[in-house]
């Protein structure tokens, strides 16, 4: 399993690299986060330790701060971003709710800025789909988010294979997504 989620992780390098991450500034920065999840990737392949969730969750949390700087490199509507923002603040506010009963001392800071990012990534690309339209970029974003609820959902709330049935898939075709958009755009 962990050779067969690591070689999918390079998949989605290799597919962004053949579709031009390299040609454009916010290209470059998507492929650098592209290569920290990567990373993240590697690290939560030992999922049952507690260091490697840490460096895993970091490496994620790095790429999508890299992500939400790439896709404001692209360029987005400020004029679209606050309502945006307003409604993901209450998604984030939602799932600190959801997640919180099953997070404790160490695991609720980590997990609050991990939320941040994402919610923050996830802002920038529905604003950069709102300047210039890139459907790929914005699912691929949202599935990220959602994939990553499964996560969460498996980790802090209720483990189970059918968050990984469900959350792996998501994953990875949100990764290629993001990899197809710099190929619009």
């Amino acid at each position: 399993m962990a050779g067969g989620k690591l070689m999918a992780a390079t998949a989605y390098l290799m597919v962004a690299i053949a579709l031009g991450a390299l040609l454009a500034d916010w290209g470059r920065l998507l492929l650098i986060g592209m290569l920290m999840c990567w990373g993240g990737d590697l690290c939560l392949i030992s999922r049952d330790r507690w260091g490697w969730f840490l460096a895993g969750l970091l490496l994620f949390l790095l790429g999508h701060v890299l992500y939400a700087a790439a896709f404001a490199i692209r360029g987005f509507a400020e004029v679209e971003v606050w309502p945006l923002v307003a409604m993901m603040l209450l998604f984030a506010l939602f799932v600190d709710r959801w997640l919180r009963p099953g997070l404790d001392e160490r695991t609720l800071w980590p997990v609050r800025a991990y939320l941040l990012a994402i919610t923050v990534m996830w802002v920038m690309a529905i604003a950069s789909h709102a300047h210039e339209a890139n459907g790929a970029l914005v699912v691929g974003a949202t599935l990220f988010v959602l994939s990553d609820l499964t996560v969460a959902r498996n980790r802090f709330i209720r483990p189970g294979i059918s968050n990984r049935l469900l959350g792996l898939p998501m994953y990875f075709f949100a990764q290629l997504l993001l990899g197809f958009s710099v190929a619009h755009g």
